[in-house]
């Protein structure tokens, strides 16, 4: 067989992967970012995408959304929880409404009485004798432990003039720095949107940084007047 035959004979028996662009014998086809199906080889595979905890197939791995501990493709995570999908509710609605709203008036009620309650406790433990940094309150065969414990609280202004003065050992012994960031949700979603080439290895990055999770809550409406 002449050369030329010879590799359009193996062209045919390969396929260049959508990632690496290498020709691959081996490959498996996924959806890519934009959503259609393209060929990856097994290396690309494992190093770039994941499996969708929800509809089991490939997706990139930068486009994953959590919720309950579930790692989703943005298609399920658009979608109802797996929960809400395959679990029958027995119970009409109206009655899982009015039960929601009543206990959620006693709980609101119970919890205000609650506080109120320890506070007047803290108040009876104050310059009683205390026994391992406790006071224990008695009724009978019915006991409240009131607790107390002392927490340092340093000036950041302080800490920096300190960590000036002391050797870097002696203030490691002394403090941890620490350092978090807070994301702005909005922020952060305008500039994943744009599409100049300035920032686009600074957006890439990002994807990969940043995990989108959410969080379910009930709020009672207040009656309509």
């Amino acid at each position: 067989m002449r050369a030329a035959d010879h590799l359009r004979a193996e062209a045919q028996h390969s396929v260049v992967c959508g990632e690496c662009e290498q020709s691959a014998d081996a490959y498996t086809t996924v959806r890519g970012s934009s959503g259609t199906p393209i060929n990856v080889c097994e290396g690309c595979l494992a190093t770039y995408y994941m499996s969708c905890d929800g509809c089991g197939g490939m997706f990139p791995q930068d486009e994953a959304r959590a919720r309950d501990k579930l790692s989703l493709c943005a298609e399920c995570f658009a979608k109802p929880s797996g929960a809400a999908q395959t679990e029958e509710v027995d119970e009409p609605l109206d009655t899982l409404v009015a039960e929601y709203v009543a206990l959620h008036a006693e709980e609101k009620r119970i919890k205000g009485q609650m506080d109120a309650l320890k506070e007047r406790l803290k108040k009876a433990a104050e310059g009683m004798p205390r026994a391992g940094g406790a006071v224990t309150l008695r009724a009978g065969d019915e006991a409240v432990r009131c607790s107390y414990r002392t927490k340092l609280k340093c000036e950041d202004a302080g800490v920096e003039r300190l960590a000036e003065l002391l050797a870097p050992e002696e203030f490691a012994r002394l403090f941890e720095r620490k350092v978090s960031f807070s994301s702005h949700d909005e922020e952060i979603t305008e500039f994943l949107a744009t599409e100049n080439e300035e920032h686009s290895d600074a957006r890439e990055l990002l994807r990969a940084a940043v995990r989108e999770t959410e969080t379910v809550m009930l709020t009672v409406v207040p009656p309509r007047k």
